[in-house]
This record gives C-alpha cells, structure tokens and sequence, in this order.
C-alpha cells in the first residue's frame, strides 16, 4: 500500500455528508476516465476512482491495482485524507501532486484530483499513480503499444468551430474525389453525407458553411441528410 488507511469520525469530518442519487452518478459517470486513463499510459499507470461516501470503503473503481495491492471497496489513504482536509480549509487547486513510496521501495509519482458536485462539494477522487522505478524502456513499451490501433491516423487540431468545418469539408472532398469510380454528378452528395456520417452537421451553423464550400444551397445538404437518415445514398 502507498498509505496506511484511516477512518475519520463523521462528526468531526469537514466534508463527510449524506451523498445523493447525484452524487453517485456524478461518480460512476467518471469511472469511463479511470479505464481511458489506464489505457493511455499503460500497466505501470494505475487509476483509482474514489467516491467520498463512506472512506471505509472508499475505491469504487481502479486499474491496474496490482501497483499498490488494492482492489474496490479499499479504503482511502491517509494522503487522500489529508489533501481533502487541505482544500477544505483554503481555496485554490484542486489537484496535488506527491512522490510516494510504497513498502517494498517503489516510487511512485502521484496526482489526486478532487471531484465536485454542482453544489460545489467534494463527491470523491481521482488518483493516478505512475510507477517511476519501472526501467524506462518497459514503461515506454506500455505506454506506446497498449490499447492502441497501430494504423497512425490524420490529425488536426482546429483553432475555432469555423475551421474545425471547414478542414473537415477540405479532407472529405480530397477523400471523395480521390474516389475515380464516383461521377462528378454524384460527388457533392456523397460528400455531404459523409460529412453526416463524421458528425458534423451537429455543429451549429455547420450547414450554411457547407453550403458555400461546395457552391450548393442549403435546401441541397438538407436533401442529403434526410436522405442518409432514411439509409438512402
């Protein structure tokens, strides 16, 4: 273990309250993160998901737990204790970082978010702990090859909704036209339907802009949607 776990009496708690259906989904909705973190940098990277209802039990969610030897219903930290008392008494980041070292020597660099509800109040807590004595070839391998498709994919990182639109409509008329079996009479349509099929037409205003990209109307990529709606094209 990272920490010796603690109880806290409730009367005395700065944050200990009854939690609400809310509260708990506000939890659960974040147990997603703590896979998608884990994914990312891989098995020497473990996530903890910690919901602040009862701190007997308090891990609800985690991966890669074999780091520190916990499991769900683990109790919470003296570390995590301490961080949630900290924010309660002053204002400002929610976030902290630590170095830690766990019984058998490994060193750990640790990052804690707090999680709030829409009042405002802490609902629980997500920890990722990277395991730093690892040699750095094997959390390299781990990083890079888990999780992920090997097919490099294009990637653009627009400035504003106008360009996110407008590089989508540049990339998907060069896809399109690199298609010689299309007829040029059919090109505009097959390129507004893609543009349905990759979401884009759930931005607002994206219509109008495609419109003017492609020197049709707007009754025209209206036409094409409804008509890949209904599976047509």
């Amino acid at each position: 273990m990272i920490e010796d776990a603690v109880a806290v009496p409730e009367d005395v708690s700065m944050w200990r309250r009854a939690f609400s259906d809310d509260d708990r989904k506000i939890i659960r909705s974040m147990e997603t993160v703590v896979d998608g973190v884990a994914s990312v940098f891989g098995s020497f990277c473990e996530v903890a998901l910690h919901s602040l209802e009862d701190p007997a039990r308090s891990v609800v969610k985690i991966a890669n737990g074999v780091a520190t030897g916990r499991d769900v219903d683990s109790p919470i930290t003296e570390e995590a204790l301490k961080q949630l008392h900290e924010i309660a008494l002053q204002e400002g980041s929610d976030i902290r970082h630590a170095c830690k070292k766990t019984q058998d020597g490994q060193l750990f660099k640790s990052t804690s978010m707090v999680i709030r509800n829409s009042s405002n109040q802490p609902v629980g807590m997500l920890c990722i702990n990277i395991n730093m004595s690892v040699p750095a070839s094997d959390f390299m391998q781990a990083f890079v090859l888990q999780g992920m498709n090997n097919t490099p994919v294009a990637g653009h990182f627009p400035s504003s909704v106008d360009d996110l639109v407008e590089s989508t409509v540049d990339r998907t008329i060069a896809e399109v036209n690199s298609n010689q079996k299309l007829s040029n009479k059919v090109k505009n349509k097959h390129i507004i339907m893609s543009l349905f099929d990759k979401g884009i037409f759930d931005i607002k205003e994206s219509v109008p802009m495609v419109a003017r990209k492609l020197g049709v109307s707007r009754h025209t990529v209206y036409l094409y949607i409804r008509q890949r709606k209904l599976g047509e094209g």
